[in-house]
């Protein structure tokens, strides 16, 4: 076995006290604790904020940050009353907003609580909505709708520059691959969500961040309007096309998602065996299994940066059995720069 001088060149360094301000990558020897020390990330933590005033879920969407987050219509229970209810979040609390026109379910969008755009979703009936709203912080803003009804795609991005993809469409309740994209006057298609290079087959409740031309969607469910297939794919995108990236640990649809292209967090409804709080991380290069949150549910919102983010909402049921909840908990994590990690040696 290499030791560590022979693979960096130098020993571990003795002390009897851990030193002051040291930098990522450091390393020693405690004598005193006889502990092996190092600064590193110690990875993020999840904790409780403010409920919200009415629990609901229905959230495809990453809105604001953790101190400015805005939870936008959503539903009751799975195919049940769509809302027009607005919340925003202040990092401690909730308070109403400005009513969206439709009542509405799994709308895309994104953006910051004072200018965000919403587009797309179900309405009462389980209808598909090519409507698109902006907000300018208390009231609500009809714009050109999209070229194509589709409920339950992922949106995010700004109130100039958003995206709408994938989803459900009526007639007959297909699924969807289609990218499509606003510059704050019109909507146009944009590349087409690749999809195992399968035909005929469609995503929806995709989780995503980023921007219309850094962004980035993974998992999701994938089928034919018939059923529908978790997935652990996970695509970037440019503007114009999607490029495979490496893989989800494990599927995941349906969840809370905050970040960029390059550092993200997803919060997904996972099958079993892996659980309903599961969340990863993305490095920009790969998916880890990260800290799981408290609150279980499917269709949670989110919002923020992979150092500061926050979750909402969501509809609560132990696989798809019959005793449905509405979710009112938030949840922020906070993943703080650098710590010092131990190893223990005898």
């Amino acid at each position: 076995m290499s030791t560590y001088r022979a693979l960096k060149g130098y020993s571990v360094k003795s002390v009897t006290s851990d030193p002051s301000n040291t930098q990522r990558g450091q390393i020693w020897y405690n004598s005193t604790s006889r502990q092996i020390k190092f600064t590193g990330n110690v990875g993020g933590t999840w904790a409780s904020g403010g409920n919200m005033s009415t629990g609901r879920g229905g959230f495809n969407n990453s809105f604001g940050t953790q101190t400015a987050a805005l939870a936008v219509g959503g539903e009751k229970t799975p195919g049940g009353s769509a809302q027009t209810a607005v919340e925003e979040y202040n990092g401690t609390s909730w308070t109403s907003g400005g009513a969206i026109p439709t009542a509405t379910t799994t709308m895309g969008g994104g953006g910051p609580q004072t200018a965000a755009i919403a587009h797309g979703g179900n309405t009462p009936g389980d209808d598909r909505e090519n409507e698109s709203f902006t907000y300018d912080g208390s009231s609500w803003t009809a714009t050109p709708d999209m070229p194509t009804n589709s409920g339950a795609g992922r949106g995010f991005g700004t109130q100039t520059a958003s995206l709408h993809v994938g989803g459900q469409r009526n007639p007959g309740n297909t699924y969807n691959n289609e990218t499509m994209e606003w510059n704050g006057s019109s909507w146009s298609d944009g590349g087409d969500y690749p999809i195992n290079n399968t035909p005929n087959q469609g995503v929806v409740n995709l989780m995503g961040f980023g921007t219309q031309t850094a962004g980035l969607c993974a998992g999701g469910g994938h089928g034919n309007g018939a059923g529908s297939n978790n997935r652990t794919n996970s695509n970037s995108y440019d503007g114009s096309s999607w490029t495979a990236t490496n893989a989800l640990q494990h599927n995941a649809l349906f969840g809370g998602s905050f970040g960029t292209l390059t550092s993200g967090i997803i919060s997904g409804y996972a099958p079993p065996p892996v659980g309903l709080t599961s969340s990863q991380s993305w490095d920009g290069t790969n998916w880890a299994v990260t800290t799981s949150n408290t609150y279980g549910s499917q269709g949670k919102g989110g919002g923020g940066t992979s150092s500061a983010g926050i979750i909402f909402g969501g509809i609560f049921s132990p696989y798809g059995g019959p005793n449905w909840a509405e979710i009112a908990y938030t949840e922020e994590w906070n993943d703080p720069t650098d710590g010092t990690r131990t190893m223990d040696v005898s």
